[in-house]
Order: C-alpha cells, then structure tokens, then sequence
C-alpha cells in the first residue's frame, strides 16, 4: 500500500488534461495492486497503483498490455471489449508519483461486475467461455516478444527451492508448528513432477497465457450475465493453458473462498461448467496433451498456491496483504484441503473433461 494519500490532483493530471477530479473510490479486494475508480470529466475510469515491489520492471508489464490489447483490437470478431490502457497528454501509459509509485488508468466498463465470491455454475461457463476466447484470440501471437513480468512465475521447481529455504532459515520461527501443512505439500511433489516432465517435453506448447485466471478478473454484465472483458493483464506472458485452466478451477470450483478456514467441498457442477465453457472454444487448437492433462493442471495450480502461501507465511508475511497473524497459513490450509479433494475426485474429473471435450 502507499505510505500516504495518493496526490489526486497530480494523477489526473498525469492522465486527464485541464479535468477536475469528480470522485475516488476504492475497487475490488486484490492481493496485490490498489485499484480505483475514477470519475472525471462526466466519464468513469479505472486508476490503479502498479505494486512495483512485486512487479519490479513496471514498463515491460505496460508494453505486455499494450502490445496485447493493440493485438486484440486489430481482430474484428474478437467478441469481448479490451480494457486498453490510456494514454496521458504525453503518450505515456504510465505515470511515476513523487512517491515513486506507478500509476495507469483502463477504461471502466459500465453494468458489469466482477463474480468475486463463489459464482455459481452459469457464471463458471460464461467465465470459461470468456477465458478461452481470450487464449484463442492470442494464439497466433508470438510468446517471445513478451517480457515475464514475474520472472519464474509458474516456475514449481524455483517456488519450491525457495519452500526449502524458509524451511531451513526459518525466519518467522513457524516451521515447528506447520509440520501438517509441510508435510502435505511434501506429497503433493509428485504432481509438480509430472508437470516438470511435461513442459520438459515439449508436449506443452509455450502460449500466451493470462496466468490469473480467477473468478474477479472475468467481467459479466449485470444483466444478460454474459461476459464482457478479460481484465487484470498483468501476468499475461508465456505460460502453458495448464495454469489458466487450473486457476480457474482453483477459484470457481470450491464452495468457500481461499481465506476461508475449516472444511471445503468440491463443486463438481462448477467444474463441469469450465470444462464445457473452455473446450467450447479451445478444443480447436489445443493439442490432445493439453487436452488431456486439464485435471493435472487444476492440481498443480492449486498446490503451487498453496506452496506459496505457506511459504510467505512461514517467511513471516512478506508477500501477500495479511488481515490478520495467521491469514497466510489459512490460506495454505484451504488450498491444500482443495488439492486434496480433488485428487479424491480426480478419476470423476478427467472423465468430465473427457465429456465436455466430445
């Protein structure tokens, strides 16, 4: 978070020439950024503060977004709307504060909403849907003209190096009370593996994949419940189609949130809805590997989540915002109890995906 009140005035000049600032109000509940809504000039926007702690290289994300949304509007039936960054007075997409803050503002889009807790079936296709239009609408863009935003992002075996760092550094002091939680990620590696072995391959194709495919970065209008935009592109780089299917399976699927403590449930009808929704439209050029491995996708994502917030827990809570001293190991906790029921339904799984993709 910034350190003191954002200058208002010296933003919307930044972005908005000779306009007075109607009204500022804060938007969403992200992990990372600070995001915003601004009106100005009888005409909404959205303001948000780019983490650069997290993203440290903040123009290579700004030349990521703009060389996509530049992509996607050149495609005439691409049927979703493209939250392209604005540009100020000067032609810049990004503004640095006095702070040393980074700034950009994106269109707001006016009757939509974001399905942040626990969308139900509907909402997972129309999602879906809306996600794997998005990844058919890149897949004639070369992965290599854009930068990691996050180096490693997707990078198990690097994630799980440093797992075994804090283990041995134990700077928090909290290894000896999460042997529970250690162990289960222990017997989790064996998924990792697998897709260590995939991606080594060759059998999983490089793409350009959005890499946070949760249920609040799809916009649905209010109304009709269709989708609307992709949003939130900041991770868009070279990835696999695993981890934006098993991102959204991670934040569709349960029937409790990831801060939520205590037992989950898997919705086995909100999977089903992201199959069917992202095959609709992918199915056409995945490759029978891709296809095939969906499930083992869900799983690795949603372990490797939970390898993350245990290892910032254990790290002492360096990364994600907290709400309170155990926030990280609950969230680890719910992530690691999903892992596992899904491994518990995974023959279930595989044949839903096997179905939706007939």
């Amino acid at each position: 978070m910034p350190t003191a009140s954002p200058d208002w005035p010296a933003l919307a000049a930044a972005f908005f020439e000779h306009q007075t600032i109607q009204h500022v109000a804060p938007v969403g509940n992200g992990n990372i950024n600070d995001t915003y809504r601004l009106d100005i000039g009888g005409a909404s926007w959205i303001l948000q503060r780019l983490n650069h702690l997290v993203f440290t290289d903040p123009e290579g994300v700004m030349r990521n977004i703009a060389a996509v949304a530049a992509h996607l509007q050149r495609k005439p039936d691409f049927p979703l709307r493209v939250p392209a960054p604005l540009a100020g007075p000067g032609g810049r997409v990004l503004h640095q504060d006095a702070a040393g803050n980074y700034w950009r503002v994106f269109p707001f889009f006016d009757n939509t909403f974001a399905p942040e807790q626990l969308p139900d079936p509907s909402v997972a296709l129309a999602a879906a849907g809306a996600y794997g239009v998005f990844l058919e609408a890149l897949r004639d863009f070369p992965a290599d003209q854009l930068v990691e935003t996050i180096p490693g992002f997707h990078d198990t075996e690097r994630r799980w190096a440093v797992f075994l760092s804090v283990l041995e550094k134990d700077p928090a002091g909290r290894v000896s009370s999460t042997q529970t939680e250690i162990g289960a990620l222990v017997a989790a590696k064996p998924v990792f593996e697998a897709v260590r072995q995939l991606k080594q391959s060759g059998r999983l194709p490089v793409r350009v994949t959005h890499n946070d495919t949760k249920a609040g970065n799809v916009l649905l209008d209010v109304h009709r419940g269709t989708a609307v935009a992709v949003i939130d592109w900041d991770t868009i780089m070279p990835g696999t189609v695993l981890s934006d299917f098993g991102d959204m399976v991670r934040t569709f699927a349960p029937d409790f949130s990831e801060d939520h403590p205590g037992a989950l449930t898997l919705r086995l009808d909100s999977v089903e809805a992201l199959f069917r929704g992202f095959l609709t439209q992918t199915a056409g050029f995945l490759t029978a590997a891709e296809r095939e491995s969906l499930v083992l996708g869900a799983l690795w994502i949603v372990g490797e989540q939970a390898l993350r917030f245990l290892s910032d827990y254990l790290a002492g809570d360096v990364y994600y915002k907290i709400k309170y001293p155990a926030h990280n190991l609950v969230r680890a906790q719910n992530q690691l109890a999903l892992f596992q029921a899904l491994n518990q339904q995974r023959v279930a799984l595989e044949r839903l995906a096997a179905g939706a993709a007939t």
